[in-house]
C-alpha cells in the first residue's frame, strides 16, 4: 500500500515538470515570435549604414587621388561614424534609437564631393577659357580665378563656383569695354585739349550725331551684345569639349581615373554643355527677331 502511494506521488510530481517545462517552452517561443523581426530590422538599417559608410570612405580616397582637400569631407564622415556609433550603442543597450541625423550627415556628404568635382571642372574649363582670351587685360578675371581656387583649396565649394560665374561674366564686359576703347582711341589720337579747343563746334555736332545714332540704332547695339554672349558660350563650350576629350584619354588609355570618377565628370560636362546648347539657340531666336526690326 505504502509502495503504490509512493508511486502516485512520483506520478505526480514528474507530471508537474513537464506542465513546467512545457510552459517555459511556449513562452520562450512567444519571446521568438515577437522580437526576431524587430531584430532583423534593426540589422538591415545598421547594414544599411555601414554599407554607405564604407562608400563614403572610398569617395574620400578617390577624392584624395583626385588632388582634392578632404578636410571637410573627414570631419563630416567622422561626426556621422561618431553619431551612429551611439545610437547602436544606444540600441544594443535596449533603447530607442534615432538614425535620422545620420542620414542627414551622410547626404552632406554626397552632396560636397558633387559640388567639389563640379567645382574642379569649371576651373578647369575657366582655366581653358582664358588661356583662349586674347587682346584684353585680363588681371580682373585673372584675380577673381585666383580667388576662386583659394576658395577651392578651402573647401568652400558653393563660393568657388559663384566666382566662376563671375569670371566668365567680367571677361565678356572686359571684351565689350576693349571694343568701345579700341574705337574712341583711334578717333582721338592727336592731343584731346588741342582738339577740343580747335574742333568745338564739329566736336558738338558730331555728339548730337552721335547720340541720335545711338537712339536710332539701339537695336543694333542689343545684336552686337547678343553675338558676343553666343561667341562668349560657344569657347566656353569648345573648353568643355576639350575636357571631355582629355577625361577621355585619361580613363581609356592611360588608365589615370576610375571608372566612376569617369562617368561622373564626363555627366557633369554633358550638363553643361546642354546648358549651353539651350542658351545658344533661345540667343539666336532673339537675335533674328531683333534683326528684323527697323530701329
Amino acid at each position: 500500500m505504502k509502495q503504490k502511494k509512493q508511486l502516485n506521488q512520483d506520478l505526480s510530481f514528474g507530471d508537474g515538470v513537464k506542465n513546467k517545462l512545457l510552459i517555459e517552452f511556449v513562452f520562450i517561443l512567444l519571446l521568438f515570435i515577437i522580437f526576431i523581426p524587430y531584430s532583423l530590422a534593426i540589422s538591415n538599417e545598421t547594414a544599411e549604414i555601414q554599407n554607405i559608410l564604407k562608400i563614403a570612405e572610398k569617395d574620400m580616397e578617390e577624392m584624395i587621388n583626385d588632388g582634392i582637400a578632404v578636410t571637410r569631407y573627414n570631419d563630416t564622415l567622422i561626426s556621422a561614424k561618431k553619431i551612429y556609433e551611439a545610437q547602436l550603442t544606444l540600441e544594443r543597450a535596449g533603447g530607442k534609437p534615432d538614425y535620422s541625423l545620420v542620414y542627414e550627415k551622410l547626404d552632406e556628404l554626397k552632396n560636397i564631393k558633387k559640388n567639389a568635382y563640379k567645382a574642379l571642372d569649371e576651373l578647369k574649363a575657366l582655366e581653358l577659357t582664358i588661356n583662349q582670351t586674347k587682346g584684353i587685360d585680363l588681371s580682373p578675371v585673372l584675380e577673381i580665378y585666383q580667388e576662386a581656387k583659394g576658395e577651392f583649396r578651402a573647401e568652400r565649394y558653393e563660393r568657388c563656383l559663384e566666382l566662376t560665374d563671375k569670371a566668365y561674366n567680367k571677361i565678356s564686359e572686359l571684351e565689350a569695354w576693349q571694343t568701345k576703347v579700341k574705337v574712341f582711341y583711334e578717333a582721338t589720337s592727336r592731343s584731346i585739349l588741342t582738339f577740343l579747343k580747335e574742333n568745338w563746334k564739329e566736336i558738338s555736332i558730331t555728339l548730337i550725331v552721335i547720340f541720335t545714332t545711338i537712339v536710332l540704332s539701339y537695336n543694333r547695339v542689343m545684336c552686337w551684345r547678343i553675338n558676343k554672349k553666343i561667341e562668349s558660350l560657344k569657347r566656353r563650350r569648345e573648353s568643355i569639349e576639350k575636357l571631355i576629350a582629355k577625361t577621355q584619354r585619361e580613363y581609356f588609355e592611360k588608365g589615370k581615373i576610375s571608372e566612376t570618377a569617369y562617368h561622373i565628370r564626363i555627366k557633369k560636362y554633358s550638363e553643361m554643355i546642354r546648358d549651353i546648347n539651350r542658351q545658344i539657340p533661345l540667343l539666336k531666336e532673339e537675335l533674328s527677331i531683333r534683326r528684323k526690326r527697323k530701329i
